[in-house]
C-alpha cells in the first residue's frame, strides 16, 4: 500500500499512478451514486481503496482524500497549488460574487471585511437577542401536539441570522423561510438546468425573489450618511484603494450567502443534536442534570456557558458524527503528488469531512459518544484537523464561534425548561443533501418540563 505521507510537489509527475478508483459512466461519471448517499459512497470506497481514490462526479475527474494528514495537507496547501472550486450549479446557487467562490487576495480581504462581526465581543453581546428569539419560538412550539423540528426550527434560526446580517430592518418571516428552503435545495443538483421543472430551476427562481427583496433593502440603506453595525453595513461601508464601493451584485450575493451560512447549516446541525439526545436519554439526562447545576433565573452568557462544558461535548460529537457538510472541494492548480500518486492539474479535490471523522484517531467512529470529546480521552486533540465541521486553514467558516454559540443557547433553554421525544413510526433514515438530517424533518411531541 502507498504511504499516507503527503509527498513533495515535483516537477515531473508522469512517473507516478492515477489513484485507484473509477470513472463510472459517460458525462454523468459516478454523480447519481454520489449524490444518493454520499457518505455509504465515500466509505464503501474507502473500504475498497484507501483513503485516497478517484472518481468522476459534476462532470470533473476528482480525487476524494479522508483523514486528518489529508486535511493538513488540503489546507496548507490552499492558494499554493489548490483553489477552492465548486460544481457549476453550486456557484449559480451561491452567487459569484460571494466569498465562497473568491481566492488569493479577493478572499482574504473579504474575510477581513466580515470578520470583526463574528469576534468573541460581537457574540458576546448577541446572546441575549439570541435567548429572546429562541424563547419565544420554543413557547410556540408547546401549544401544537407535534412539531416538525427541521422545519419549525428554520424561522427560529433564520430569524438569528436575519438579526445579524441586517440588524433591527424588519423582515417578512413568513415569505422569506419558505424561499430559503427552496433556495437551498439547489445547491448539490446532478442536473443544474435552469427551467421551471427542475429542482436547480426551482431553485433559481427562488434565489431571484429573494434577491429582489434584498434589493429594495439595500436601496434604501445606500443612501445613509452612517449604515448600522451589521454585516450589511459593513458591505455597504466598505471602500476599495480608489474610493470605489462594492458592486451592488457582490454586496447582494454576499448577503444571501451570509443568509445562507447563518441558516442551513446550524438548523440542521440543531435537528440533529435533537435527534441525537432524543435517542441517547443517557446522554439527554447527562445534559439535564448538568443545566441543573447552572444559573437557571440568570439570563444566559457567554461566560456562563463555559460552566457547560458536557454539553460543548455533545455539540462537537454531533458535529463529528453527522457533519453538516460532507466534503470541501478544491481544483489542483498544477500537477501534484500525495500519498505516492499523481492528481493532474485541473481536477476536482474533495477533502472528505465524514471520511475524515471515521478515520485515526477515533475510536469506534460509528458510535455517537460524547466522552470522546471530554478531558480524559480528548480525541480531538490527539492529531490537528482531525476534526473539521467547520473546514480549517484559511477558509475555515468565520461563523463557527457564532454557530456553536446559537446552538448551545437553544439547547440549553430547550433542557432547563421543555421535554421531547420521538414520534413513532416516523421515517429516521438519514437524508444525506443538501445537508444531512432525518428523512421525515424529526416529528417530536413538544412540552414544558
Amino acid at each position: 500500500m502507498p504511504t499516507t505521507q503527503p509527498d513533495t510537489v515535483a516537477e515531473d509527475l508522469s512517473h507516478l499512478p492515477l489513484p485507484p478508483g473509477a470513472e463510472g459512466l459517460p458525462l454523468l461519471g459516478e454523480t447519481l451514486a454520489f449524490l444518493r448517499a454520499p457518505g455509504p459512497f465515500i466509505d464503501e470506497r474507502r473500504r475498497r481503496h484507501g483513503d485516497i481514490f478517484r472518481s468522476h462526479i459534476f462532470g470533473s475527474p476528482t480525487v476524494f482524500l479522508s483523514g486528518a494528514e489529508a486535511s493538513r495537507w488540503v489546507f496548507a496547501g490552499e492558494n499554493k497549488f489548490l483553489h477552492v472550486r465548486w460544481g457549476y450549479g453550486t456557484r449559480q446557487v451561491l452567487g459569484l460574487q460571494a466569498i465562497p467562490q473568491l481566492t488569493g487576495e479577493a478572499h482574504q480581504a473579504r474575510r477581513r471585511l466580515l470578520a470583526p462581526h463574528f469576534t468573541q465581543a460581537m457574540v458576546r453581546d448577541f446572546v441575549p437577542r439570541m435567548q429572546s428569539i429562541a424563547t419565544r419560538h420554543l413557547e410556540r412550539w408547546v401549544e401544537h401536539p407535534e412539531v416538525t423540528v427541521l422545519s419549525t426550527a428554520s424561522t427560529l434560526v433564520l430569524e438569528v441570522a436575519l438579526g445579524l446580517i441586517l440588524g433591527d430592518t424588519p423582515v417578512d418571516l413568513r415569505r422569506v423561510v419558505p424561499l430559503v428552503e427552496r433556495w437551498v435545495k439547489g445547491l448539490f443538483s446532478a442536473v443544474p438546468w435552469d427551467v421551471p421543472f427542475t429542482v436547480h430551476g426551482r431553485s433559481m427562481a427562488a434565489r431571484r425573489e429573494l434577491r429582489a427583496l434584498l434589493e429594495q433593502v439595500v436601496v434604501e440603506r445606500e443612501h445613509l450618511v452612517e449604515q448600522p453595525r451589521d454585516i450589511l453595513g459593513s458591505l455597504l461601508s466598505v471602500r476599495d484603494d480608489e474610493g470605489q464601493p462594492l458592486s451592488r451584485e457582490a454586496v447582494l450575493d454576499e448577503t444571501l450567502v451570509q443568509l445562507l451560512a447563518g441558516h442551513d447549516t446550524t438548523l440542521h446541525s440543531l435537528t440533529n443534536l435533537v435527534w441525537l439526545l432524543a435517542e441517547h436519554p443517557e446522554v439527554l439526562q447527562r445534559c439535564r442534570e448538568e443545566q441543573r447545576g447552572a444559573r437557571v433565573d440568570e439570563p444566559l452568557t457567554l461566560e456562563g456557558m463555559k460552566e457547560m462544558p458536557y454539553l460543548h461535548q455533545v455539540i462537537h460529537e454531533a458535529l463529528r458524527h453527522l457533519p453538516p457538510v460532507s466534503a470541501l472541494p478544491r481544483v489542483t492548480t498544477r500537477d501534484v503528488a500525495y500519498g505516492g500518486y499523481r492528481i493532474p492539474q485541473g481536477w476536482t479535490l474533495m477533502l472528505s469531512v465524514g471520511g475524515t471523522h471515521r478515520a485515526s484517531p477515533w475510536t469506534e467512529p460509528e458510535r455517537f459518544d460524547p466522552e470522546r470529546m471530554g478531558p480524559e480521552r480528548a480525541e480531538h486533540r490527539k492529531q490537528s484537523n482531525a476534526l473539521i465541521p467547520f473546514g480549517g486553514g484559511a477558509r475555515v467558516c468565520l461563523g463557527q464561534h457564532f454557530a456553536m454559540t446559537e446552538m448551545a443557547v437553544v439547547l440549553a433553554l430547550m433542557l432547563r425548561g421543555y421535554r421531547w421525544e420521538l414520534v413513532p413510526g416516523q421515517d429516521l433514515s438519514l437524508a444525506p443533501l443538501p445537508f444531512p438530517h432525518p428523512r421525515g424533518g424529526l416529528r417530536v411531541r413538544f412540552s414544558r418540563a
